[in-house]
């Protein structure tokens, strides 16, 4: 009988952000599996990267993370993540009226008169 080597994915090279997201909500892998309806071991494997993200994975997950399905993916697959400061602000601007968002964008264009804008 031979004896097997388990070799683990060490987190820091983990393939999405499930992990962090799941403990930053403060729940467990049973809590979440619960949550999705599926098991401990099924958000483990999600975690890890032994189970391929589906696009239904992806949309439970995110319902019961409280966040966008692409916010599971890695930074470097998502360049277009939000941090919370933009997410609060694109909230405040959705709520706002429209004589407001106005005002917002003609502010903007008063501090940043050169950008996208090629300078002669």
């Amino acid at each position: 009988m031979s004896a097997e080597i388990l070799q683990f994915q060490s987190m820091a090279e983990a393939p999405n952000r499930i992990r962090e997201l799941r403990m930053a909500a403060g729940l467990s892998q049973q809590k979440l599996g619960d949550a999705i309806g599926t098991s401990k071991m099924t958000v483990s494997d999600l975690e890890r990267g032994k189970m391929e993200l589906t696009l239904d994975y992806m949309r439970r997950l995110s319902r019961a993370l409280s966040c966008a399905p692409a916010d599971l993916l890695p930074e470097e697959d998502n360049p277009w993540s939000l941090t919370a400061e933009e997410q609060t602000l694109i909230t405040r601007l959705r709520e706002a009226s429209e004589e407001q968002r106005e005002t917002l964008h003609r502010v903007t264009d008063a501090m940043l008169p050169f950008r996208g804008k090629k300078v002669a």
